[in-house]
């Protein structure tokens, strides 16, 4: 199982982007430990695999960065227990995907999955969930609480409606927008917005840096299924096609699908129908895409979002925390992992 590797440039840059948030995620982080105590062994154990595992912290990063875009006035405490819940959420998301798509690994590392089996797994993401609105209910109101009631809603509805067309390339290339609007973007622009309502702002700075999520969360999940194809397995932790395998369509192959003649159309499709998808057959699919343009038509889509996100925070006056939702949105395109 390889551990996927972080490059100095990828380190210099998450290092530059939270640089204004640096204390306060460090502050998030002790909350998680303080959350995911138990007194039951298992959880326990599950809870300490989950936050050696890392990972960027990309969401409670977003809910400091916007609360200090917006300039509101907000209790600090209130801030980073929400910012905190918003991890504690993602992480049980990703505890139930892995029972899903029955996962072996992540970031390169066993999953609980398969540590400990999907009943375990299964229930501990029901634990983390139950932590993550508990930890709201101490201070959090009514509208945060909605917030991120309605994106965890959005999230499932994505994942129920990614299985029901599983295997129908032409009902996934339709509904592929709205699959990862709700399953990856919706989460982001809500912990954008949770910024701002805890900072107290105007519906127009909630509504401005809510857009800049979806879109940032648009392009961070086109630029996934770029990396499914195109990715160093040492970078990325997982092997190239891991989505093509759990019958994911992604915008490569649905760009791809658009220039293939009917016996590859056929071949293409052949790989969603539930069968076992063979290294050969990932390695066809990988050339087929780059040499009909289906890659760069891809990268395009992405930019396309990243200039709306940025277009977003155009009226917000100059700020380093500013600054570091500019530079996480222009390396989307960049990321190796």
């Amino acid at each position: 199982m390889s551990v996927p590797v972080l490059t100095t440039e990828y380190k210099e840059l998450q290092e530059r982007i939270t640089r204004p948030i640096r204390a306060e995620l460090d502050r998030v982080d002790e909350i998680l430990h303080v959350q995911l105590s138990s007194s039951v062994k298992t959880v326990a154990e599950v809870s300490t695999h989950l936050l050696e595992a890392g990972g960027k912290r990309l969401r409670p990063a977003l809910v400091l960065l916007c609360a200090k875009t917006s300039r509101g006035e907000c209790d600090e405490d209130r801030l980073l227990e929400v910012a905190a819940s918003t991890e504690l959420l993602h992480m049980a998301t990703l505890m139930h995907d892995d029972v899903i798509d029955s996962a072996d690994s992540r970031r390169g590392r066993e999953t609980a999955n398969h540590r400990w089996g999907s009943h375990v797994s299964v229930l501990s993401g029901d634990f983390l969930l139950a932590r993550a609105f508990m930890l709201l209910s101490r201070n959090a109101d009514a509208r945060i609480i909605q917030t991120l009631a309605r994106t965890t809603s959005a999230m499932v509805e994505g994942e129920i409606r990614q299985m029901e067309t599983r295997g129908n390339t032409e009902a996934l290339s339709s509904g592929y927008e709205s699959i990862i609007r709700g399953k990856t973007a919706e989460f982001i622009s809500a912990c954008c917005r949770l910024g701002a309502i805890v900072a107290g702002c105007t519906p127009e700075i909630e509504d401005a840096v809510g857009c800049y999520g979806l879109n940032v969360g648009m392009a961070f999940q086109i630029t996934d299924d770029l990396l499914d194809l195109t990715g160093n397995p040492a970078l990325t932790g997982k092997p190239i096609g891991a989505d093509v395998r759990e019958g994911k369509l992604t915008l490569p192959v649905i760009h791809a699908l658009a220039h293939a003649d009917p016996a590859e159309t056929s071949r293409i499709e052949g790989l969603y129908k539930g069968g076992e998808v063979t290294t050969e057959e990932i390695e066809w699919l990988c050339a087929f895409v780059a040499r009909v343009g289906a890659l760069d038509s891809s990268r395009l889509v992405a930019q396309t979002y990243i200039d709306l996100a940025l277009g977003s925070l155009a009226d917000f006056p100059d700020s380093e925390s500013r600054a570091s939702l500019h530079d996480l949105a222009r390396s989307i395109p960049n990321r190796t992992n």
